[in-house]
């Protein structure tokens, strides 16, 4: 433990921790990582505590400045009062995810800030450092002096970054700004992380969030024009004494898959509150919403009605489906206050056009059949082991009682809920959130948020029934499709935050935008492409969005996805280039999954299997693009083989321009 003792005068009160005063620079610690490649200094100098990241001996983050903003006047003085570095290491068995456990390995540094005048206050700065990268933290000590709450106008914690880097940020339901020198990053607005980096020689990184339980979500905004400096800010936030701030964090690697793989976000959550998870089960689910008005080549038409919910729960149950979530309007009009969540056994529902459902109550016409009685269509799902997923809007959430809502869901035997368009911003919305996540494990209902959702954070470690959510832009969501270039951006850019609901894996291809309503543009990508993207792309939950014929079409390539357990053993990042391409191998058992892709530009990955148990004999079966795929003009076209391999065997996937490959390695 190291003890300092040092007085700054502050001549900005806005800041807890802006010193303006002159003051010699002082080295207060030095953490390094376990592997010593990282390295974080904090100082003391005439602008406040400060601190600085080096990676590889070279510098990442130069100086920048650390604190928050409090409201009203802060003192005009601090004392540096203590600073207690610790080592921890420990083992985190995981209920699901990219691995069964992760190394929770890093160095701690507490700093302790005391208000030298004034009422006796203090603040502690918290800082980890792992090899993959460093996080810290506010802490507002509940003997601290602080009133009941703890009002913040603002973050004040910098990043200035030693480079102009080439930068991607993250931009809600559009692909990713950039790729662009991180000096040319707008200021007219904030950006929300994450931020992805490639620096000098082989070094990536990324600014995102951690833990994000009590405060609003923070955003980045340029310091100055031109420059290379952002500094962290967030809606105002109410915190209690004993509370902290959620972790700020920079993940650091040598490759852009580290990012990928790296455990920060996970490890920097509380663990799980939940004494029982036995009950919750990642898992494949089938789709009512791009599917509606599909017409099927026995002559039926897919809408927002029992035959339709029915004909998706046999395919579930025949193909090792674990779900199927039925989306908006079932219980009525989603935007409509009138829309009752709790609508069961007497109602139709009839939909023209994609927009605009019309309610039908009983008693219903005589040409109508089946009337919509979800907790019957529960009962048939679960005969067959099938588990059915509620979509829910806000509007309903906020006229209906919820908690009676949920109690309900779990009577007729739900297996969770889909939130949509929730409504607020900042602090609000994440403790509204946080509230209904946890009103969902008490009831056995797992969830998956859309349209603007919080961001990830690590939080299924906390609460694993969180499976999902739609943080980025889903796949024909927003009336566009993405290309492939925004797919390979998405997945170093949004999916570091944490699990992604981006509905990957439509199999009819040809000229979706005409045979699907829901469906507005065509979807530039090969089937193989689409069935890769559904394993790249990491989530507790995999909703595919194509009718169940369209996947019995090709029923040797779903093969694929049917065999997917979508919780692993194992993830490793088997090639990757932001933008261009990237090579997925995820384990489950003894079996391997991995799967590649490519944005519009063929190419040959070269995918070592050195991954694999030594002296061991495994047979490879290739889901390749035909050789004259291509993801604008033969969409549908794939092969299948099979070959022996081994650990030094190197398998040459040849991928067309917007294409995949991908593989299921089983020992012989």
């Amino acid at each position: 433990m190291t003890s300092v003792r040092t007085l700054c005068r502050v001549g900005a009160v806005l800041y807890v921790l802006a010193y303006a005063a002159a003051a010699p620079a002082e080295e207060v610690a030095r953490l390094q990582s376990p592997d010593g490649r990282l390295t974080v200094t904090l100082t003391l100098d005439a602008n406040g505590p400060q601190w600085q990241v080096g990676y590889k001996q070279a510098p990442l983050v130069k100086p920048s400045r650390l604190g928050v903003v409090p409201e009203g006047a802060a003192p005009s003085a601090w004392e540096s009062a203590q600073f207690e570095s610790t080592r921890h290491s420990e083992t985190i068995a995981t209920v699901w995810g990219k691995f069964a456990e992760y190394a929770n390995d890093y160095r701690q540094g507490v700093w302790t800030l005391r208000a030298a005048d004034g009422p006796e206050r203090t603040i502690r700065i918290v800082l980890r450092v792992y090899d993959q990268g460093v996080a810290l933290r506010y802490e507002f000590p509940n003997d601290g002096g602080w009133d009941d709450e703890v009002h913040l106008k603002d973050d004040a914690t910098e990043f200035a970054f030693a480079g102009d880097y080439t930068a991607w940020s993250y931009r809600k339901e559009h692909d990713p700004w950039g790729p662009a020198p991180l000096s040319t990053l707008p200021g007219s607005s904030a950006h929300n992380p994450p931020l992805t980096l490639r620096g000098d020689g082989d070094t990536y990184a990324c600014v995102l969030e951690a833990a994000i339980f009590n405060g609003a979500p923070f955003r980045l905004t340029p310091i100055q024009p031109g420059g290379t400096a952002l500094r962290a800010t967030f809606e105002p936030s109410t915190l209690a004494p004993g509370q902290s701030t959620s972790w700020r964090v920079l993940i650091v690697g040598d490759r852009p898959g580290d990012l990928l793989t790296a455990p920060l976000p996970y490890c920097l959550n509380p663990p799980c509150e939940l004494s029982d998870t036995d009950w919750i089960k990642p898992g494949l689910a089938l789709w009512d919403w791009r599917a509606w008005g599909a017409r099927t080549d026995d002559g039926f038409q897919y809408g927002l009605d029992m035959p339709s919910w029915r004909r998706f729960i046999d395919f579930a149950s025949a193909n090792n489906i674990r779900y199927l979530v039925v989306d908006a309007n079932w219980y009525g009009p989603e935007f409509e206050k009138e829309s009752d969540p709790r609508t069961s056994r007497d109602h139709l529902i009839a939909q023209t056009n994609t927009r605009r459902p019309k309610i039908i109550r009983a008693p219903a016409p005589d040409d109508w059949q089946d009337p919509i009685d979800m907790p019957a269509l529960i009962a048939y799902a679960k005969q067959r082991n099938v588990g059915v997923i509620l979509y829910v809007n806000d509007v309903a959430r906020r006229n209906y009682p919820f908690e009676e809502t949920l109690s309900l869901y779990q009577q007729w035997g739900a297996a969770g809920i889909k939130y949509g368009f929730m409504s607020g911003s900042g602090q609000r919305k994440v403790r509204a959130t946080r509230e209904i996540v946890r009103l969902c494990a008490e009831r056995h209902l797992v969830c998956d948020f859309h349209d603007g959702p919080v961001p990830p954070s690590g939080d299924e470690r906390t609460y694993p029934n969180y499976l999902t959510r739609e943080f980025c832009h889903a796949q024909s969501d927003s009336l566009r499709a993405f290309s492939p270039s925004d797919f390979c951006e998405q997945v170093f850019v949004n999916m570091i935050a944490g699990p992604l609901d981006m509905n990957n894996g439509l199999y009819a291809l040809k000229n979706p935008a005409k045979d699907r309503p829901r469906i507005y543009a065509n979807v530039e990508s090969t089937v193989v492409s689409e069935t890769a993207r559904v394993l790249i792309t990491f989530s507790g939950l995999a909703i595919l969005p194509d009718c169940p014929e369209a996947y019995a079409a090709k029923a040797d390539l779903f093969e694929f996805l049917r065999r997917l357990p979508m919780t692993w053993d194992e993830t490793r990042v088997l090639h990757g280039e932001i933008g261009a391409s990237i090579a997925t191998a995820r384990r489950s058992g003894d079996a391997w999954y991995v799967g590649a892709v490519t944005n519009e530009q063929p190419r040959t990955l070269d995918l070592s299997l050195d991954f694999l148990e030594p002296g061991r004999k495994y047979t490879a079966t290739l889901y390749e693009d035909a050789p004259d795929s291509h993801f604008q003009t033969n969409r549908e076209a794939y092969r299948i083989r099979q070959i022996p391999v081994d650990q030094k065997s190197v398998i040459s996937a040849k991928l067309a321009p917007g294409g995949g490959h991908c593989m299921i390695l089983e020992p012989s």
